[in-house]
């Protein structure tokens, strides 16, 4: 008759354990890829839908300056001066952001991976499809605003933000009909939009052109079509690391875009190209935030 010794015996209760441990273990699902916010170093199985990648943001705050103090913009009974001194005030202002990117240290420019298909009227009443970058915003100073731009997964240092304030290429081409109604660029208000011909309307500002109590009717001011897009390039300095989001929080001063004008005596024509010469100065970054959630 054999016998198991104590030594043989823990060893043979200690291989039953892992055994029955092991049978037991079910691999843990999670994002593997490095470019991810939610990578999971100890995950055993990768599970590429769970994973959420970088985004690029936007916080815009809109203001006025005068002199050495900054003002948070105010709209309707917020009373402001022109060059020569006379008083105004602002009804409302909206416009477009769009064609965000990031240029690099390298050199290489980095844009958001979201796009969409849009549809182009033809002149013998056809459509031609085109896929665009999806990286629209409408601006209004009336709400505050956080803009979730797109996911952008390339890392390394930025010098730059580029944008422009308009709707640009193709994108200015397509009816409104070719976007969702919960888009930027869906038909939500037809003041925003010419015809097909002119595209978007930019930036549509309304403005009295005095302070009394009978100027109750404001200057209508729509800004559009490929004359009046303005690009907008600010410098920055900051390394963007792999699995975090971009925050930019910028500041709109819109001292900038009233400074020259003459409100009581401008045509509207005047008013507009005086306005679009000054508006990319009122852009500045106020910082960048990189944030894992």
């Amino acid at each position: 008759m054999s016998r198991t010794t104590p030594a043989k015996g823990a060893v043979f209760f200690a291989l039953a354990l892992l055994a029955t441990l092991a049978a037991c273990y079910e691999p843990q699902e999670g994002c593997l890829d490095v470019e991810a916010v939610n990578y999971d170093l100890q995950a055993d199985k990768s599970n590429n839908e769970e994973c959420i990648y970088p985004q690029l943001r936007l916080s815009l705050r809109h203001v006025y300056s005068k002199a050495d103090t900054t003002y948070r913009l105010g709209l309707a009974d917020s009373v402001y001066y022109d060059s020569q001194g006379h008083p105004f005030r602002i009804n409302s202002i909206r416009y477009y952001l769009s064609n965000f990117h990031l240029i690099f240290a390298d050199g290489q420019e980095a844009e958001v991976a979201e796009t969409i298909e849009i549809e182009i009227p033809q002149p013998d009443g056809s459509t031609l499809l085109r896929e665009v970058e999806d990286n629209f915003s409408l601006a209004s100073p009336r709400v505050t605003q956080n803009y979730t731009i797109g996911t952008l997964r390339k890392s390394g240092e930025v010098r730059e933000i580029r944008f422009d304030l308009g709707v640009a290429g193709l994108a200015n081409q397509a009816g409104p009909a070719s976007f969702p109604d919960n888009h930027p660029l869906g038909l939500i208000d037809s003041s925003l939009y010419f015809n097909q011909d002119s595209g978007y309307v930019f930036q549509y500002i309304e403005l009295f052109r005095d302070t009394i109590a009978a100027d109750t009717v404001p200057a209508t001011l729509r800004i559009g079509t490929t004359p009046y897009l303005r690009e907008v390039r600010l410098p920055v300095s900051f390394t963007k690391a792999r699995g975090y989001h971009i925050q930019v929080n910028m500041q709109a001063d819109y001292s900038y875009w009233f400074q020259n004008i003459d409100a009581r005596q401008d045509s509207p024509m005047a008013l507009i190209d005086k306005i679009v010469a000054n508006q990319a100065q009122g852009f500045s970054i106020l910082d960048i935030e990189l944030k894992d959630k």
